[in-house]
């Protein structure tokens, strides 16, 4: 997205105060997805599918806190004199699409894996998992060089750095005067990055409550029944197996509510002023576009920082995992104290 700011000596403190909370947001961001990785990290043999998306979502989400924060942060206050040089214009200038890219598709594809997890509805052995992580990781593979061809590939045709001006912006085709080309683009950017995976997010939360209902249903009935022997055991079992099924399910839906709701509130902004820029250009003149873009940046900085905060409310194991890197924290910090003591006797 391309920023027109009028650039000023030095910042106001409103501008000042801005920055400060755009910064503990991404700080607390930062923290909570670096937390991620090291949990997933430490899961060993028990790791399962849906914690190898985990942990590459929280990879996308550290380089849209790390990457894109501090480039849009830099280009807000600094817009007509690009400081970064023309190396970060021509060629780090449009990965941020890649991270963003990732971070949404990630989230799509962890909701079709918690599906595919509900309607299997039994366990896995240590075989079948090792190969379902095998498909996990080449998935996530797949997202990152997608991506990548999709999102950040078309603007290295287009990124342009002018050196008198030390301005770097996107340049459409002068052949194009009535912008074609780039509302296309931005109309395309837009489905591929809110609306289609929105679509698939939701349907398989769709599909996930219609599969809970059912299974809550077939779990009472056969609560209820007392008939003969054999036929009532065989009816506890196939009870105790919906009972497997309700629990993945009521999980599932556990933590994919909270990440629907966030991304879709959190990413609408941007995605609206990504198409009205292209459709009415003057709106990046008018008074109130300067807080209006600090709202959406907020918004996006809220995406990615919030989900490892949804992890620790909803997830039982995330919490297991945050208590138990603690404990190996302390108990390294413990053994390196008593080293430290041991050589100082000497």
């Amino acid at each position: 997205m391309s920023q027109k700011v009028t650039d000023a000596e030095s910042m106001s403190p409103t501008d000042l105060t801005k920055l400060t909370f755009e910064v503990l947001i991404a700080l607390v961001g930062v923290v909570g997805n670096v937390t991620v990785v090291l949990i997933v990290s430490r899961f060993g043999k028990k790791r399962q599918p849906g914690d190898v998306y985990l942990q590459h979502l929280a990879t996308a989400d550290l380089g849209i806190l790390l990457l894109a924060f501090p480039i849009l942060a830099i280009t807000k206050h600094y817009a007509s004199d690009w400081s970064l040089g023309e190396f970060t214009c021509r060629y780090l200038y449009p990965i941020p699409e890649t991270f963003y890219g990732a971070s949404v598709w990630l989230i799509a594809v962890i909701a079709i894996e918690r599906y595919r997890k509900v309607m299997i509805g039994k366990p896995v052995t240590s075989t079948g998992n090792k190969a379902l992580l095998r498909r996990a990781r080449v998935f996530a593979a797949s997202v990152w060089m997608a991506s990548f061809l999709i999102f950040s590939l078309p603007l290295y045709f287009l990124v342009s750095y002018d050196e008198p001006t030390r301005s770097c912006n996107l340049v459409w085709p002068s052949w194009d005067d009535n912008n074609v080309l780039e509302t296309i683009f931005t109309g395309t950017l837009t489905f591929l990055s809110y609306i289609l995976p929105l679509i698939v997010v939701c349907s398989t939360y769709l599909a996930i409550s219609r599969a809970l209902n059912p299974s809550n249903e077939v779990f009472k009935v056969e609560k209820r029944h007392d008939e003969m022997t054999e036929e009532r055991r065989r009816r506890i079992t196939l009870a105790k197996i919906e009972s497997i099924r309700v629990y993945h399910n009521k999980r599932a839906k556990k933590i994919l509510t909270p990440l629907v709701v966030v991304f879709a509130v959190t990413m609408l902004p941007h995605s609206i002023l990504r198409l009205t820029t292209v459709m009415c250009e003057e709106i990046s003149t008018q008074d109130y576009y300067q807080n209006l873009l600090y709202i959406i940046s907020l918004f996006v900085l809220l995406n990615s920082s919030a989900k490892p905060i949804i992890y620790s409310v909803v997830s039982r194991e995330f919490r297991r995992g945050m208590i138990h890197l603690r404990i190996k924290r302390f108990q390294s910090s413990n053994s390196y104290n008593l080293a430290e003591r041991v050589r100082s006797h000497r």
